[in-house]
């Protein structure tokens, strides 16, 4: 059974529940935070073996939306606007389509509905096969592969932080997590007939999930958009614009 760690922030308003993606922690949300406490419930939560929430055996993307649920039936929320990151996108989306009477709505930061490919799903079994052997040049090389070369100077600070934090991830919760993203299905299909709203902001510049794959869904998938001039961490790089552009949140 996935277990997560948890903390609420409360509020008389409604919840804004935000999930980080790999090799991160939602730590990483704090400047969104300091902005939507003032007028939301928040939630945060951390991936399996990520921040504060335990490793945990093998798992499935669905897994770890139901443990959410387990949470929200613990705290009596009725519903949540869902924020992921990356991989928390990716258990956005099977927390929506598994329960899509909780969702308020749900917001895909720099992450995609759709499954990996095949060409994908070869990367990231050589990735498993490079943390088996060596996770610390993985971690290293996976962080700064986040950031586009000029974001990697204007950001070194921050990397380094990124990179520091990933470090302590044991080995096993890498590759679970890996195996999670390789193995998870598309929610595509599932998408296109909610009555809860969607919004996509993803990066113009991002290599891990290019913008080709996000528009390629923007055509079958009712969606508010916002295009950043950013890599894949928009969230720590482009945190003003990302406050400001972010909607369906009242």
């Amino acid at each position: 059974m996935v277990q997560l760690s948890h903390q609420i922030l409360p509020h008389s308003g409604k919840t804004i529940l935000f999930l980080h993606g790999f090799l991160g922690n939602s730590q990483q949300w704090n400047p969104l935070v300091e902005h939507f406490r003032e007028s939301h419930q928040i939630l945060l939560i951390d991936l399996p073996g990520h921040g504060a929430s335990p490793a945990s055996s093998s798992y499935a993307i669905a897994q770890i939306a139901d443990a959410i649920h387990n949470i929200l039936k613990e705290q009596n929320i009725d519903s949540v606007r869902f924020v992921g990151h990356s991989m928390g996108g990716y258990v956005g989306c099977a927390f929506a389509k598994a329960y899509p009477e909780k969702t308020a709505s749900l917001h895909l930061i720099n992450s995609c509905a759709s499954g990996d490919s095949d060409s994908r799903k070869s990367q990231r079994n050589r990735s498993i096969q490079l943390v088996s052997r060596h996770p610390a040049a993985f971690v290293s090389m996976a962080v700064t592969h986040l950031f586009t070369e000029n974001e990697r100077e204007l950001f070194e600070n921050k990397i380094k932080m990124m990179k520091a934090d990933a470090q302590n991830l044991a080995a096993e919760s890498i590759i679970h997590a890996i195996a999670a993203m390789r193995d998870r299905p598309s929610q595509l299909e599932s998408l296109k007939v909610v009555s809860f709203p969607i919004h996509y902001i993803y990066g113009a510049d991002d290599q891990i999930v290019p913008p080709d794959i996000v528009e390629a869904e923007l055509h079958s998938i009712k969606a508010n958009v916002t295009k950043l001039a950013s890599g894949h961490m928009s969230l720590i790089t482009h945190k003003l614009e990302l406050i400001n552009k972010m909607r369906l949140i009242e």
